[in-house]
């Protein structure tokens, strides 16, 4: 058989793709031509077969489930921001705006050291109520502070200064309180 024929069939040899017959003749004249030989073996040298990356076939509602997704993860960051909003817009009206309850007390200079009552009771009736009283910064000195519940148990008994304020955590929500106080002639406490 000539060369170039058998040069032809190589590759077909190489990858066993050729019937059992032409497989032998080539490997007969492989033996036979020298030429030949170096050719075939220059030929599985220089073959690298590279693999093939598997491609996965696509589903025809991929590009409508991603679609969906991202909508999902936009509802649900949208709602997360605005739970966000509204918690920290609480927040500021929970810190800034509390309800005030406002006492005040005018007697005469020999009756500061007596004890004496607030016209209505305290109720801290709301969520937002802190729970504690703040004396009026343009009084001088502290001001002592009773609370008296519906039996007129004594409960808490604070002292006031003035422009700080004090907690009153003892006292419990939407219960009435009589609030009794001893100090400056006038007296000007903010409850909240």
């Amino acid at each position: 058989m000539q060369c170039e024929v058998i040069r032809d069939l190589l590759p077909l040899y190489q990858d066993e793709l050729c019937s059992p017959v032409t497989a032998e003749l080539v490997r007969q004249h492989l033996a036979e031509c020298p030429d030949c030989a170096r050719a075939a073996e220059r030929m599985r040298s220089q073959v690298h077969v590279e693999e093939r990356p598997v491609i996965r076939a696509e589903s025809p509602f991929y590009v409508y489930q991603k679609k969906v997704f991202l909508r999902t993860v936009l509802a649900v960051l949208a709602t997360l921001a605005v739970c966000f909003a509204a918690f920290c817009g609480w927040q500021y009206f929970a810190e800034n705006y509390p309800p005030r309850q406002i006492v005040l007390s005018r007697v005469t200079a020999e009756e500061t050291d007596q004890w004496r009552q607030a016209e209505e009771p305290v109720v801290f009736d709301s969520i937002f109520h802190r729970r504690e009283v703040i004396l009026d910064a343009h009084c001088e000195q502290p001001a002592d502070l009773r609370f008296r519940d519906e039996k007129g148990e004594l409960v808490l008994e604070v002292t006031a200064l003035p422009g700080q304020a004090v907690s009153l955590e003892g006292l419990e929500r939407d219960r009435p309180y009589t609030v009794e106080m001893r100090g400056e002639p006038d007296i000007f406490l903010q409850f909240r």
